[in-house]
This record gives C-alpha cells, structure tokens and sequence, in this order.
C-alpha cells in the first residue's frame, strides 16, 4: 500500500529559543520559578468569575496525581473514580491542565497513548489507560476486543500541535513516538479504517471484526465507532469524525511544516481540504440551514449531537454557517455536561461572550460538574477565553484580549514558553502583561471595538481591524516586549 504522506523526516532537533530536547530551559529565566500555589492565581472584581475560577482550578489539581503511580504523572480524564485518563478527555483537558501546572502530567500520558499505536490492535491505541500503566479493563479486554472512538486519534494530534505552541517542548514535534503515532494515524489507520475523503460515506457499520464477531457483544460492535456519540445505533460516519479528520490533518501539516517536512505538510493540507470540502457539499443541509450530523448504515442523514465538535474542531470557514451551528447548539437545552465543558472556551473564541460566561458562572454547580472535563474546560474557558490569552512558541508570541467588560481581572504565573506570563485586564479599555519566559515576545495586544491605534510605553502601534465570528470588531496592534519586563497597553 502507497502511503498518502511518508513519515515525516527526523531532521535536526531544533530550539528556537533555549529550549533543550525534553523541553527543558537552557536558558535561566527572567524571575524565580513561582510557588505551586503561586502559578496560575486569578483574581478579578467579578467576583463570580473569580470563585468559578477558584473552584475550577482546585477541583482540577485534586485530579492530579505524581505520587509514584507505574504510570508516572497523571491526571483523572475519566468517569470519576476509575483512576485513569480517556483518550478524548486528556485531548480536551490539556489547555486547562498546562495553565495549572500539569505539562509534565499532559506530556508523559500523550507520549502514553502514542506509544502504544499498534497493528494488532489496526492502528489504534488504548481508548483508556489506568494509573498501573494498563489499558482500562472497563474498555479493554484484548487487542480485538475492546471500545475505541475512531475522532480520537486526530483529536490528540490537534492536542499535541497546541501543547507545542503552549510550552515550545520540541518532542511534540520530532520526538520519534509522537512522529509515528502522527504518521501511522494519517497513513495506516485511516486505510484500514475507510476514513479517506472519497470512501468515508461508503464505509459499513462494523469493521475489521474478528471471526468470532458477537453482534451483542460491545467489545466487537464499539471496537471503531465513528463518533464520539456511543449511543446512536447504526452509525458509518458522522460529522464529528469528518471534522474531526479535518483538525488532524490540518493539525499535522502544521506541526511536518515546524519540523521542515514541506511535501507532507502541502499533502495533508490538501486532504484536510478535501475533508471541508465534504462537510460544506455533503453534510450541510441548505434547506434547513443546519448541519446534518450522523450517517447511517442505511445510507441516510439523521440528526443528533455532533456540531459542537465540528466548531470546536475549527472545521468551518464561512462565518453564516459558523453563525447557524451556535444557533443550532443554543437552541437545544439538555446538552450533557462533557459538551457543556467545551462551551465557555469555544463561545469566547467564535465572540459569543454573553453565553460563555453564563456557562462559566453556571457549570460549578451544574449536575456532574465533578466529571473531569468541567474543571478543567472552565480553566481554560477563563484564561484562553474571558481573558484572551493564547501564546505560539512557532510565532513566539502572545496574544491577548479582553473579554470581561466593567471589570478588573488578573491571572499571574501562567506557564507559558520555558516560563510564566502574567496579565491583568483593566475592563476592556486596558491590558499590562508581563513576560517572564524564555525569549522575547511580540505581544499581539486585542481591544474589543475598532481602534486606530494602541499606545504602549508612551508610543502609538497601528492596529489590524478583524471580526470574529459574531462580528465584533477586535483592534490588534502588535508590540515587542522583552523577556523580563512588562508593559501596559491602552486602546486610543
């Protein structure tokens, strides 16, 4: 079989600013390593927002464990109580886990589910791996039997690629385990699965099923959903798993493109391409305005969940349709709560800021609001959300933007680059961040509205004017800020 994309070449381990191979400083950093209860503390005159964060951030550390486990550092990503970590849930868990302090607990259990791709097992790895450093008994009895969402593997390449721009650590990049299970993920799996763009609505219901398939025995029936969604019957492909597909190929050009692998990097481009294409000519019901979601054995559109995976999945580019698939999730009431924990942080980022912070400010109370992912969504629905903060180790950067009016919000020593950053918002009208990480740092300061122009150490920067997906203006102005200092913006 011709590989659609050969394996991505190892290359010279680069660091583009200090970093070693593990992803360790080279370089000694602009302050004093903080305090654990130092990193990460939030505080703002919303005096809500502050004890959903306070809530959130404790009840996520209470997850955490590096007590000599054989598993090594880790977190629960899981049903409670069944002291493991879930493929999916670590893919949604990371953004929230790093900003606490966990990138050692996030590095070693991906490097845990790369590790362990197989053959025997047709390209997949443990859906759930325990603290004994096992497959979970409850979704694994043998490499033929056991429970596995085919989304998963692109989900956590997605992860990986953003973890890198978090902290920089090249082995999410060149690490030889991470390539292979990046390779054999958009090579061998999507082959042996039928994934490709022009055989994915052809697939049948069950796939490579050993000979002795039990059609009553959920081992066999669940070993290759094509959903996150378990409990719709009948189900080939779904629009989750196509947006899906599209994040993971869109997700390992980018990280073949830090590695300088250009030719598979232009490769899966194009097939993430071919994947969107898909979802706006087949999946898109025009006369509705809405999204189909599931596929059918039938060969038939049925409707269910899935869209919130397809825009946290970043797998639609025209703004209408964006706009009608957060109609389409407000307009149903009883979302479960692992999709609820996605909300805040996905609402932020489309400029649905109104109906993230309800969820912000509700989901602490909410019913199983001790699932993991809630915790660790509202962490990341308050930092990379309400207070806009997303660094890129590849553009060395980090951009900020405000979305908590009338009030005063801080978040110190998030980690960050080899180091920590630190930023406070004054309303919507000014931002101060400091920069204590390994390099210096173009600083892509956002003011919500349309500004001509932000003033920053007494100099005017001219400002791109941008929309997000609601269309709010949001005026960005991009200023150095050196490593050690800190520096005030002020939109004009």
């Amino acid at each position: 079989m011709k590989k659609l994309l050969q394996p991505m070449a190892a290359g010279l381990m680069l660091s583009v600013f200090g970093l070693s191979l593990n992803g360790q400083s080279t370089d000694r950093l602009a302050s004093e390593t903080p305090d654990e209860e130092q990193i990460a503390v939030f505080t703002s005159t919303d005096l809500q927002l502050e004890r959903s964060y306070n809530w959130a951030k404790a009840k996520a550390l209470s997850y955490a464990h590096d007590s000599g486990d054989p598993v090594g550092a880790w977190y629960e990503a899981a049903l409670p109580n069944r002291e493991a970590f879930c493929m999916r849930d670590v893919s949604h868990q990371t953004v929230g886990a790093h900003i606490i302090g966990l990138a050692k607990h996030n590095k070693n259990m991906m490097m845990k589910f790369a590790e362990n791709i197989s053959e025997p097992k047709d390209w997949c790895t443990y859906w759930e791996i325990n603290r004994h450093d096992k497959p979970a008994p409850v979704d694994y009895a043998s490499d033929t039997e056991f429970w596995y969402c085919l989304n998963a593997n692109f989900d956590l390449i997605q992860a990986c690629l953003k973890m890198y721009e978090w902290t920089g650590d090249t082995d999410y990049i060149h690490d030889y385990r991470m390539r292979n299970f990046y390779d054999k993920s958009v090579n061998e799996f999507v082959e042996r699965w039928k994934l490709r763009p022009d055989c994915i609505m052809d697939r049948p219901q069950y796939m490579n099923m050993p000979d002795n398939f039990n059609p009553d025995y959920s081992f066999h029936t669940c070993r290759g959903l094509p959903s996150y969604v378990e409990n719709f019957p009948g189900l080939t492909a779904t629009v989750d798993l196509v947006g899906g597909l599209y994040a993971g190929y869109n997700a390992y050009a980018r990280i073949a493109t830090l590695a300088g692998d250009k030719k598979n990097a232009r490769i899966a481009a194009a097939r993430a391409r071919e994947y969107q294409n898909l979802l706006e000519k087949k999946w898109w019901d025009g006369e509705n305005r809405r999204y189909n979601t599931f596929w059918t054995a039938e060969r038939k559109f049925a409707r269910g969940e899935g869209v919130p995976f397809l825009l946290w999945f970043d797998a639609v580019d025209d703004i209408r349709r964006i706009r009608a698939g957060v109609a389409d999730i407000l307009a149903k009431k009883d979302w479960n709560i692992e999709n609820r924990s996605y909300f805040p942080a996905l609402f932020y980022r489309l400029g649905y800021n109104e109906d993230a912070y309800r969820e912000l400010t509700t989901l602490p109370a909410a019913d199983r609001a001790d699932y993991p992912e809630v915790s660790y969504g509202v962490v990341e629905g308050i930092v990379g959300g309400a207070m806009g903060l997303r660094p890129s180790a590849s553009e060395k950067s980090v951009s900020t933007l405000s979305r908590v009016a009338g009030h005063t919000s801080e978040i110190k020593n998030v980690p960050a680059l080899g180091g920590y950053i630190s930023l406070r918002h004054e309303g919507t009208a000014a931002s101060e961040l400091e920069n204590n990480t390994a390099m210096d740092l173009t600083w892509n300061a956002s003011f919500a509205g349309n500004h001509p122009s932000v003033t920053a150490n007494g100099k005017k920067y001219s400002t791109k004017v941008t929309k997000d997906a609601r269309g709010n203006e949001i005026s960005t102005a991009s200023i150095d800020l050196p490593r050690g200092k800190k520096i005030t913006a002020r939109a004009d």
